[in-house]
């Protein structure tokens, strides 16, 4: 079963093509790596297979629906419930406990975070978060507020994991905590994962990874 299904991809800024036809799918249960050089069109990929942005042509599905057909009010209802966002500089919100941050999405889909708290409570053990639920983002380290992030990506129960150069912003060990905790998720519930990165190393995590060049796929 495919989770997410790119056909055709095209995309245009300012006249110059950075996607060109790309075609591919993500699998249920995969952890894909896409890879590049600064400038060559994976991150405009990533939003473009988050419903971010649209593309110029081709197609994205996302669970079988075709997220270009839907208007920007169920375009955001799916980025909120089907897909789960995490970014290089976590977009944590400082005025909010790491608790109230993570359970944010529930609160905004209108869900009682009480009926997610054994999956709360499994996360965070997991995670060995439980010890700064109360603190704010700010008192964290660079790794802690990133395994928050990705706990708020997954508390919803979404399809897909979508991340950014979820390293980009880490130090080495903290670089390594973090890779190893997603392939531990992946393994251990399944968790799809699209991930964008420059590091080598990071990418090597995934099970299976595409390279993008001058906006095509090698």
């Amino acid at each position: 079963m495919s989770d997410i299904v790119v056909s055709g991809v095209c995309k245009q800024f300012d006249g110059r093509e950075i996607l060109h036809s790309l075609s591919f799918a993500v699998n249920s249960g995969d952890f894909l790596s896409i890879t590049g050089e600064s400038g060559s069109g994976k991150s405009t990929l990533l939003g473009i297979m988050g419903g971010v942005l649209r593309p110029d042509a081709g197609s994205v599905t996302v669970g079988g629906t075709d997220i270009a057909s839907l208007s920007e009010k169920d375009l955001a209802k799916m980025r909120r419930t089907r897909l789960g966002f995490v970014y290089q500089f976590f977009n944590l919100i400082p005025t909010m406990t790491v608790k109230e941050n993570i359970l944010l999405p529930l609160v905004l889909d209108k869900k009682k975070p009480s009926d997610y708290k054994q999956k709360f409570d499994e996360l965070v053990e997991f995670t060995r978060l439980g010890s700064v639920l109360d603190s704010y983002p700010d008192t964290l380290s660079g790794g802690e507020q990133q395994r928050a992030a990705i706990l708020r990506a997954l508390i919803h129960d979404p399809e897909v994991i979508l991340l950014d150069e979820p390293t980009g912003n880490l130090d080495s060990e903290n670089a390594r905590a973090v890779m190893t905790l997603l392939s531990d998720l992946n393994k251990k519930y399944g968790v799809t994962i699209v991930q964008v990165t420059h590091s080598e190393q990071g990418a090597a995590y995934g099970n299976r990874v595409i390279t993008i060049k001058d906006g095509a796929l090698l």
